[in-house]
């Protein structure tokens, strides 16, 4: 029989540590999707840990004045004429943490303030087309300003700041297969809720988001289309706001 030479003992233990290190990674995999199971997303986790308990700013961006009122310890603070996303491709609403800062140039103006949205990427920069601010809801999404205000709101405002953002005049639109953004994200949160829908709200109608409205049409003696329109959307969120009450 062969004698036990250093190497081999060194490429025993090689073989252990890989194999304690797939282990590990089985592990980490196992714990991120309960995670994500329990609706905390990876933004969802940096979010949460750059939020400060004394934060002395928020942000509130009205798309129907085209205004951000940013308010620093509960007061008016400062406001700045803003640009929402068009009518095919709207601004998140709802509300949202700014998660990401980088000085980005170009058409972003010099500055990018990311938000926490699970569907895209969403933040607040400047433009190339500040005829627009203040005036009309122009962008793919994002949150457009002026050059220099955003260089100096970029200045202030750290990460983990919270930024609402509403939009009332937006109109209603049915909810189908393949369709993403806030409505679909509050759909999917009051289905959450209610318990018909156990996946990551992240905003996208998928086939786990339609089988949720499927059950919930069912139930409560609606038309079983898997498609959410005026008369699902308002008996939805009556029941999901009363059971908040509750």
């Amino acid at each position: 029989m062969k004698p036990f030479t250093k190497y081999d003992r060194l490429k025993q233990k090689i073989l252990y540590n890989l194999r304690s290190l797939g282990t590990l990674l089985a592990i980490i995999l196992l714990v991120k999707n309960m995670i994500i199971q329990v609706n905390f997303g990876i933004n969802e986790m940096m979010a949460m840990s750059y939020i400060s308990e004394n934060s002395q700013y928020r942000i509130h961006i009205n798309l129907d004045e085209q205004i951000m009122y940013v308010y620093k310890n509960n007061e008016l603070f400062k406001t700045y004429p803003v640009s929402g996303g068009k009518s095919n491709s709207p601004s998140p609403t709802g509300e949202w943490i700014i998660i990401h800062k980088s000085k980005w140039g170009g058409s972003f103006g010099g500055a990018w303030m990311g938000l926490n949205v699970p569907w895209g990427k969403y933040g607040i920069h400047g433009t190339n087309k500040p005829w627009a601010i203040g005036q009309q809801n122009v962008s793919g999404g994002c949150i457009r300003m002026k050059n220099e205000d955003v260089k100096e709101l970029y200045g202030y405002i750290p990460h983990g700041t919270k930024v609402t953002i509403v939009h009332e005049s937006r109109p209603f639109r049915n909810l189908k297969s393949g369709d993403i953004g806030s409505d679909v994200y509050k759909v999917q949160i009051a289905l959450k809720s209610l318990g018909y829908f156990n996946n990551w709200c992240d905003g996208k109608y998928g086939e786990n988001t339609k089988k949720a409205v499927l059950a919930y049409q069912k139930d409560a003696n609606l038309a079983q289309t898997g498609i959410v329109n005026i008369s699902t959307w308002k008996k939805l969120m009556k029941q999901y706001e009363d059971s908040l009450l509750e």
